[in-house]
């Protein structure tokens, strides 16, 4: 709620068209605080703080109808927008959350699924997932986080240290496996380095691929799958519009 004679900008604040009014020149604003509106006002020829928090009672009907175009903008700028759903296949969802070794597949992938073909269930999902909004494409991204915090993927920055790329991988490994992988001592090795780095053993040892997720962005995205389903994990991945491929063949090595 707002307090009289508080500036607020708890969610958003839209300026308003400029009035000239004699010498001066007054910026009016439409404060948005939750579900209320305020009207605000900054003159040019006064100190900041002598105006920015002080209710302006505006009896101009050429002001007020600017404010009532401005406000009428904002509250449409600020309506719940409700994404497209889209026609994601549930049977190649639980395969792929399967194949990921997800405890509670079945749940999730319902979970996932409702939220990509009836966006409409998606404020409860955005709280319970810690997302600020929903968006197109939003349940890949709901996708993510569940499975990062289920254990079964994680993601680094291009730049992260390769200690810290080789924890997340450990993470995603079974008990004990950290003690079998190559040390990870070179201080400026890239996240593609330390992760092909320990594929092979991963594969002969345990049976397991690392494969990477193209999110098309500066992130690395990976996770672990058996290594005689790794056809299964990319033919499920495709149905769901998700690019796969595996560390080693990232880039070309010479």
């Amino acid at each position: 709620m707002c307090e009289k004679g508080t500036f607020y900008i708890p969610k958003s604040i839209c300026m308003g068209e400029v009035v000239n009014a004699g010498w001066a020149v007054d910026y009016y604003f439409v404060v948005l605080c939750g579900d209320a509106v305020e009207l605000r006002y900054v003159r040019w020829d006064c100190p900041w703080y002598e105006t920015v928090g002080r209710d302006t009672e505006v009896t101009d009907p050429a002001v007020i109808a600017k404010m009532e175009r401005t406000l009428a903008m904002l509250l449409d700028a600020n309506k719940p927008r409700i994404p497209t759903p889209v026609p994601i296949l549930h049977p190649a969802l639980l395969t792929f959350l399967t194949l990921l070794g997800v405890a509670d597949a079945e749940a999730l992938a319902g979970k996932i699924h409702a939220a990509a073909t009836t966006p409409e269930q998606c404020a409860a999902l955005c709280e319970e997932f810690d997302m600020e909004e929903a968006y197109t494409g939003w349940h890949v991204t709901l996708m993510r986080l569940a499975l990062r915090d289920r254990k079964r993927l994680d993601w680094v920055d291009w730049k992260e240290a390769p200690e810290e790329v080789f924890a997340s991988l450990c993470c995603l490994l079974p008990p004990g496996a950290k003690e079998h992988l190559p040390p990870c001592d070179d201080e400026d090795a890239y996240p593609e380095e330390v992760l092909r780095a320990c594929s092979p053993v991963l594969h002969d040892r345990y049976g397991l691929t690392i494969l990477l997720w193209d999110t098309g962005g500066d992130e690395y995205v990976f996770m672990v799958v058996p290594s005689d389903k790794v056809s299964e994990a990319f033919a499920a991945a495709s149905e769901l519009g998700i690019t796969l491929q595996r560390v080693e063949d990232l880039f070309d090595q010479e």
